[in-house]
């Protein structure tokens, strides 16, 4: 299974928490370096996302990386990838075997799905049991891009909408299922969250401000 974790390279309290993650598990990752667009200047963010945008830096960085690892994920013969941030930890819930069951399901078809590895007030229908009393749901909307599996189709599709220049949060997955650019999915057990702010500090992003409102 192909698994990459976007890590700041320059925090290692992150790196080692994703190591010992996986190797609780006995589970091969590696890491793609994540685009630190809040050390970027005003003039290089001009040209990563669209005028006047909304978007804090640590926001556009956030995107910058994971379509990073979209562009590396689609020049490869994989069929899916499954993508953490790294302030993540397994659950008790956590188990290899509904990872491969949910990546059968996003390569049995070109049809372009995502699936979050958490649940989420907004499932909508049970679609199949993916092992260890767990369940696959669709859903119309889901945030949170720290533990997610996406296939070909769906990663193209979202690159695209991002590219050129990013528009809105890479999380806000609404949108691309609004676009229809993608189907998504949402489980009704946590498999994979991030700790707190006060466990691991920040420095990729940051919380939503009350700022974007006005």
């Amino acid at each position: 299974m192909d698994i990459v974790v976007i890590s700041d390279k320059n925090n290692e309290v992150r790196r080692q928490n994703v190591i010992k993650e996986f190797n609780k598990e006995n589970i091969e990752f590696r890491f793609f370096d994540a685009i630190m667009a809040n050390k970027m200047t005003k003039e290089e963010l001009d040209v990563k996302a669209i005028k006047d945008t909304f978007l804090s830096p640590s926001e556009i960085g956030c995107a910058l990386s994971h379509c990073g690892v979209y562009n590396e994920f689609l020049k490869s013969d994989e069929k899916s990838i499954m993508i953490c941030e790294d302030d993540i930890y397994f659950t008790e819930d956590f188990n290899y075997d509904s990872l491969l069951q949910i990546k059968e399901f996003l390569e049995e078809t070109d049809e372009p799905r995502l699936v979050v590895l958490q649940k989420s007030i907004y499932h909508h229908k049970r679609i199949q049991n993916v092992g260890n009393n767990i369940n696959l749901y669709s859903a119309r909307n889901l945030f949170g891009a720290y533990g997610y599996i996406i296939n070909r189709t769906a990663a193209e599709k979202i690159k695209n909408v991002q590219s050129p220049l990013i528009s809105f949060e890479i999380d806000a997955y609404k949108f691309y299922y609004w676009l229809n650019a993608c189907y998504l999915y949402c489980l009704d057990k946590d498999l994979i969250l991030s700790h707190d702010i006060d466990v691991l500090e920040v420095t990729i992003t940051k919380n939503w401000s009350s700022d974007r409102k006005s």
